[in-house]
């Protein structure tokens, strides 16, 4: 990881700090998106689902001592430093730690915040409008064939694109900062949409929290504009 990039996601990824890893706080209630995701959705998804990932991680981490003052992004990242027995395990709560803390940062009951300028022209860049990105998104959405998150990323020229994971697998090895996340997997949408996937891909793009994402973006521009 160049060190520019390092600097960008010790930033960018603040809610993430060491051993023992705690669910971060929610800017909203569990009943804030009954027309998006009921009560019970959300509280599964939140409660158990994103608790068992933390508490998951926090247990094989109290074995490994080396381990326990890194953040997620480097024990993500350095994967060659993993006790070769649990690696595959850690990578997996890691992982799934990672992600959840993007997809529920992703999303605000009250999108009154527009998208900013600078981000708005990063994207139609890529991809022309932001009605091509939505369908973009959508589509990368609705493609998957197996369980996994849809981001919005940027790389350490501030250049956006849409990236696919597969299961708790995430964009940190490939130098891509998350901007916006959400979560393909069936515990976060089945229970109210059953197999309509593509009406809480739609339902999700209405409740994006763009002060998340212009926050995140902003950042990297801020970084790399000091390392010019």
């Amino acid at each position: 990881m160049n060190i520019m990039m390092l600097k960008y996601m010790e930033v960018f990824m603040s809610l993430t700090n060491h051993y023992p890893f705690a669910t971060i706080p929610l800017n909203y209630n569990l009943t804030s998106f009954e027309d998006f995701l009921d009560f019970q959705t959300l509280s599964i998804h939140y409660n158990q689902i994103y608790k068992e990932f933390v508490d998951d991680l926090n247990f094989i981490l109290s074995t490994e001592i080396s381990l326990q003052k890194l953040t997620l992004d480097e024990i993500l990242f350095n994967e060659k430093i993993l006790s070769p027995f649990r690696k595959n395990d850690i990578i997996k709560y890691a992982g799934g730690v990672y992600n959840h803390q993007i997809v529920f940062r992703s999303i605000t009951p009250n999108p009154i915040v527009s998208i900013c300028p600078e981000l708005k022209k990063a994207i139609e860049n890529k991809y022309k409008t932001m009605r091509d990105f939505y369908l973009e998104f959508k589509k990368a959405c609705l493609a998957m064939t197996t369980c996994g998150y849809v981001f919005l990323v940027c790389d350490e020229k501030c250049q956006v694109s849409i990236k696919t994971v597969y299961g708790n697998d995430t964009t940190v090895p490939n130098n891509l900062c998350p901007i916006l996340g959400i979560d393909m997997f069936e515990h976060a949408y089945y229970l109210k949409y059953k197999h309509n996937v593509k009406e809480y891909v739609e339902n999700w793009f209405k409740y994006i929290c763009f002060e998340y994402a212009n926050n995140q973006y902003k950042e990297c521009l801020k970084i790399v504009n000091s390392n010019i």
